[in-house]
């Protein structure tokens, strides 16, 4: 009897170290993914080696969509351009909806070679990666996938419609949206409480990210934003030269000395992620070929396919027999999905109340964070994203159990680090939320950076954190043309320029969303300039509308009908920009948004119908005013304004 008892006990123990193993006990099928290193800093000269996939399809899309000669050779490609999408929740999705219509309506998404997005940024550029593509339709005859970008964001057609009724976000189930939410969250908040931060142990990604909220995030931004499309993979996007390259930034929560990197480097400067297509990771670890992403690892192997210590250059990761990334769904519970969907990048980016990471970025002190993250436990809305680290040196049944001596012992005072046996990403914004930074460092020439994020005092915090991380990255000699807008001073639009070290110049159009709005002036008085910035119908006073148009004011403090496009436009394009001007200023006017608009936050991820309207609207008419006269050539690469070191 006694004997019997114990052999039960030895099998379930057996079976509890099989699932902690990870597949020690399953034999699934095995595949080698490439692992690549970039350059931590700007090196021309490694360019092509970084992007090349990236570049070749440039050239591919630029043949195709405009005509031109494809681009042969290893160089990278002349004046690429590239639009940057910045975080802000839904108020930034809503916005960048409205550029991205003005963008079309211009003629220039062809022209764009990349977009790259962070946060609510990444909403609207996932929800255009996922419905570009072959002309589909649902089950009950609604056009779910259109080929062609003017349906797509055509404001009067199913594809906005669709977001215009969902822009509830999370109150889309009325009353018992609230309450569902606050059982998601209660529920997991007891696990959260003992299992991660009590015995600090990490579980299968699978297991792992259902016990915070990332999940029931997830479903909101699939059903918002993806129509419930829960199977489109990071490796379908950009199947098709119809959407530009997309990259979508996170943030690497995993910290220390780089993996492929022998030598020092600062602590907290590696941990930039980001998703596309071909790639997806970070500095930090390296970027391993997508559909090598997310899979238990096997073996990491160096270039000559010997056991990895430094440089990991390959990737053994475990498979389903006869399945791949790009087939058949994985369904084993235990081994996780087979590939990252799409909805899992723009949740990782967007990832928002994630209070860890917060005290990640400001306690640089281990112990302090440590008793922080004890006391803001109930209060943590986790939404960090765990999965397989992709750049491990062994993922053995032995490695097993020395990984979760090392989690419950010193790895807790001292933090993630990238040689761990998983890897936590979040939210973008805690590395740059512009999402320009990931586009200047592929050599894009003209970068459009759109920034919706709250900032309601006008510090402009993250166009100087991106200032900075170029700094890091471009080296000593490099330098910034054009003026900085000054702490509390308001910018529509205004032009820089980075030249670097190598000699070549990229340009940044800068636009931030504003409408006039007198309670800000009354909170901040220093604000008060000659000429208030705000949006009318009527023309602003002592404005040669021939001599001194918008797009060549050095401070614009004006938006109205006559400064949209510099060509002539249709009266029934005229009546349009009225109509949109008439909706914006009426929303902003209101005593509910005066103190609020266009800067308000999105916190509780709400909206009505009129301010995604107002949002909307605001985006295309700064596009629409701000981007007609832009040029991608030689021309616009020449700065105006006065340089000097980053």
């Amino acid at each position: 009897m006694h004997a019997r008892h114990y052999s039960r006990t030895w099998i379930a123990v057996g079976l509890i170290l099989c699932g902690l193993s990870a597949g020690a006990c399953v034999k699934y099928e095995l595949r080698t993914y490439e692992i690549r290193q970039r350059a931590f800093t700007h090196d021309p000269t490694r360019l092509w080696g970084d992007y090349r996939e990236e570049y070749e399809f440039i050239a591919n899309r630029r043949a195709t969509l405009l005509d031109k000669a494809k681009q042969t050779g290893t160089g990278v490609p002349p004046h690429l351009t590239g639009l940057a999408f910045s975080g802000g929740g839904i108020r930034s999705a809503t916005f960048h909806l409205g550029v991205l219509q003005a963008v079309q309506e211009l003629g220039k998404l062809k022209q764009i070679d990349y977009l790259s997005t962070v946060s609510g940024g990444s909403y609207v550029g996932g929800w255009m990666a996922a419905h570009l593509g072959a002309d589909q339709d649902d089950d009950l005859g609604y056009l779910i996938e259109t080929k062609d970008p003017n349906t797509l964001v055509n404001d009067r057609e199913d594809f906005v419609e669709h977001l215009r009724d969902h822009s509830g976000f999370i109150q889309e189930g009325g009353f018992w949206e609230g309450p569902k939410l606050i059982w998601s969250y209660l529920w997991r908040l007891p696990l959260y409480v003992v299992w991660d931060l009590g015995l600090h142990i990490k579980t299968v990604p699978t297991i792992g990210n259902e016990v915070h909220l990332f999940n029931p995030y997830r479903d909101r931004i699939e059903l918002t934003y993806m129509r419930g499309k829960e199977t489109s993979s990071l490796t379908q996007i950009n199947r098709n030269l119809l959407s530009p390259y997309f990259i979508v930034n996170g943030n690497l929560v995993n910290r220390g000395r780089p993996r492929g990197y022998v030598g020092d480097k600062p602590y907290f400067e590696n941990y930039n992620f980001e998703f596309t297509h071909h790639f997806s990771g970070s500095d930090g670890l390296g970027y391993v070929r997508t559909p090598g992403f997310g899979r238990p690892v096997v073996q990491v192997l160096d270039k000559d396919k010997d056991l990895a210590w430094e440089n990991p250059a390959w990737v053994v990761v475990e498979d389903p027999p006869g399945t791949h990334c790009d087939q058949v769904p994985r369904t084993d519970a235990v081994k996780g999905a087979p590939c990252v969907r799409l909805s899992d990048a723009m949740t990782i980016s967007g990832a928002a109340l994630d209070i860890d990471s917060i005290f990640a970025e400001t306690y640089h002190n281990d112990f302090t964070r440590t008793l922080l993250r004890f006391a803001s436990a109930p209060f943590n809305l986790n939404f960090e994203y765990q999965t397989w680290n992709f750049a491990r040196r062994y993922n053995d049944f032995l490695g097993t159990i020395w990984d979760y001596l090392v989690m419950m012992t010193w790895r807790r005072l001292s933090g993630p680090n990238t040689v761990d046996r998983w890897i936590e990403i979040t939210d973008g914004s805690f590395f740059d939320n512009t999402g320009a930074y990931a586009l200047l460092r592929r050599g894009v020439s003209h970068v459009i950076v759109g920034d919706a994020t709250l900032d309601t005092e006008w510090t402009y915090h993250y166009l100087k954190l991106l200032r900075e991380r170029l700094r890091k990255y471009s080296g000593p000699r490099a330098e910034w043309c054009g003026e900085f807008p000054e702490d509390h001073e308001i910018v529509w639009y205004r032009k820089f320029w980075l030249k670097r070290g190598d000699g070549t110049t990229a340009v940044i159009h800068f636009i931030k969303p504003y409408a006039y709005n007198p309670k800000l002036f009354e909170k901040n008085p220093e604000l008060k300039r000659s000429g208030k910035p705000f949006l009318s119908l009527r023309p602003e006073p002592k404005r040669n509308l021939t001599k001194d148009p918008l797009s060549d004011l050095k401070y614009p403090t004006h938006l109205d009908p006559n400064r949209i496009g510099s060509q002539p436009a249709k009266p029934r394009d005229m009546e349009q920009i009225h109509r949109a001007i008439e909706r914006v200023v009426k929303f902003a006017g209101t005593p509910k948004t005066r103190s609020l608009f266009a800067q308000t936050s999105t916190l509780f991820q709400w909206y009505s119908t009129e301010e995604f309207e107002a949002y909307r609207l605001l985006g295309y008419l700064m596009g629409k005013a701000y981007l007609s006269d832009l040029t991608f050539d030689d021309e616009a690469l020449k700065p105006t304004g006065g340089c000097g070191p980053l």
